[in-house]
């Protein structure tokens, strides 16, 4: 009998077309691992090697700008992607969606400062904000929502500004679940609720992911609106660094903040990445 020699496992061949990225990647990573090599070995001093600077992770008024930032940071993409799905689903079975749609989509062209002075009108202690609830009878004095202690005014403002960045994405994604889907689960006996729970959801949390990390990392390391419609404390940790770096010409405290900004953002991308796919083989 014949031996039947083993075959051999084919070798993948290299796709040579991966190079073509390398023009737009590489430039990206360059700057991104040059820019956060050179601000972190600033932390640890740029002549003699010091950990003195990374005492400020110990102060007060860094821990107080640290969770002022995660607080932001967290309700504003959280509230978003809330006010996101029935704003989605909505628009869904409107008439006069692509109307609505483009509507919705002004805030993303209006530069941040900008929105930020807008809502600051409508929200100001003299704002018509307060003029409105005075006029109902809601409060007989206006209430302070700008540069509050609690950050609402600057909440608000990010809302504003990333509800329609999120729908971009969410719109999108809604609109890609095929009908038929839906319509099978409701000939099984699923309500609304029973669709969006269990058809959904589960098929769009990917994408609720990337609005989610997107938004929470410009929020967390705004500064523009934090500094306008922000308290004066605690500050945001951009503001913090601003004021480190320009004000009290601490260059190596101002380091610190922007490598453990970087870091933060990672561990909150990673944490939240993990949950969510708990969540969605939960879901599913």
């Amino acid at each position: 009998m014949e031996q039947v020699k083993p075959r051999k496992k084919k070798r993948k061949s290299f796709e040579w077309g991966y190079f073509l990225l390398i023009p737009g990647i590489g430039y990206i990573l360059f700057f991104i691992v040059a820019v956060s090599f050179m601000v972190l070995r600033q932390s640890f001093g740029e002549d003699n090697f010091t950990t003195e600077y990374w005492r400020i992770l110990l102060d007060q008024q860094f821990r107080d700008a640290f969770f002022f930032s995660l607080r932001i940071g967290i309700l504003s993409s959280m509230l978003s992607i809330a006010i996101c799905y029935p704003l989605a689903l909505a628009l869904q079975k409107s008439p006069g969606r692509k109307t609505l749609l483009s509507i919705i989509k002004l805030p993303i062209f209006v530069p941040g400062l900008v929105g930020s002075f807008l809502i600051m009108n409508l929200i100001d202690y003299h704002g018509l904000l307060n003029y409105f609830l005075m006029w109902i009878g809601i409060t007989s004095t206006p209430l302070r929502l700008r540069n509050d202690t609690a950050g609402i005014g600057v909440i608000a403002i990010h809302i504003w500004r990333f509800v329609p960045f999120q729908m971009l994405i969410m719109y999108s994604a809604i609109e890609g679940i095929r009908s038929d889907i839906k319509d099978a689960a409701r000939n099984l006996g699923a309500n609304g609720l029973g669709v969006f729970r269990h058809i959904i959801l589960p098929l769009t949390i990917p994408s609720a992911l990337v609005a989610v990390i997107l938004t929470f990392v410009r929020t967390f390391n705004d500064f523009a609106i934090a500094s306008t419609a922000g308290p004066l404390y605690p500050m945001a940790l951009a503001e913090l660094m601003h004021v480190q770096a320009h004000m009290f010409r601490e260059w190596g405290h101002a380091a610190v903040i922007g490598t453990s900004m970087i870091i933060f953002a990672i561990l909150f991308v990673v944490l939240y990445t993990v949950l969510s796919k708990q969540i969605q083989k939960i879901s599913s």
